[in-house]
């Protein structure tokens, strides 16, 4: 059974930076990996390759690095999806607007704590090991390897969307912990705590 950060550490507030370094090195590491056939695995692939280039060329700034990579990873993302997926219960209860708003927010936290962590690709690789399909949703499982042998699972989950590009993320489960899974149990524990508008104003600063 999948585990959260909450049941493992306990939420901190700095458990969203591990899991975007844990992305980041994701999207930088798949230089050494065997091809993927067609298929969610095979766009995920071509993305984290041009991602391997953009963070090897020494001749770009950090934030000319950031902006490539945002163009060529985060389109791979649905973030309407791992919004109301990390609000859980809560996005039923929510308007149109605030349901908006609250993706956007979800959306700038996760690249914000990106940002932050661009500099922690330091030579590791990653393995396509396969994917799995199941009608409109799939996995695909890679494996990162760093320099001193240790490996890690980060399984890429998805789903089939209408436009023409086929597929998008909505969660990364890693060495078997779920980054919406960690997600909702903080964001459940400030609503529960205080309020709604308490976790927006949160996101807003």
């Amino acid at each position: 059974m999948e585990q959260t950060f909450a049941e493992k550490r306990g939420v901190r507030g700095g458990s969203g930076r591990s899991w975007m370094c844990a992305i980041l090195l994701a999207i930088g590491c798949l230089a050494s990996t065997a091809a993927a056939e067609d298929g969610p695995g095979r766009e995920i692939e071509k993305a984290l390759r041009l991602g391997v280039s953009i963070l090897g060329d020494s001749k770009l700034r950090e934030d000319a690095k950031l902006e490539r990579l945002r163009a060529a990873v985060l389109p791979l993302f649905d973030f309407s999806e791992m919004a109301r997926r990390s609000l859980g219960a809560h996005w039923r209860r929510r308007t149109p607007e605030q349901r908006k708003e609250f993706t956007q927010l979800f959306t700038r936290l996760l690249e914000r704590t990106y940002a932050s962590r661009i500099s922690a690709y330091n030579g590791q690789r990653m393995h396509f090991l396969g994917e799995e399909i199941d009608g409109r949703y799939a996995r695909v499982n890679t494996r990162i390897v760093d320099r001193d042998g240790r490996r890690f699972d980060v399984n890429y989950r998805l789903h089939r969307v209408s436009d023409p590009d086929g597929w998008r993320i909505y969660d990364i489960v890693i060495e078997n912990i779920s980054l919406v899974n960690n997600y909702r149990a903080q964001f459940n524990r400030v609503i529960n705590r205080t309020s709604y508008e308490s976790l927006v104003a949160k996101l807003r600063g």
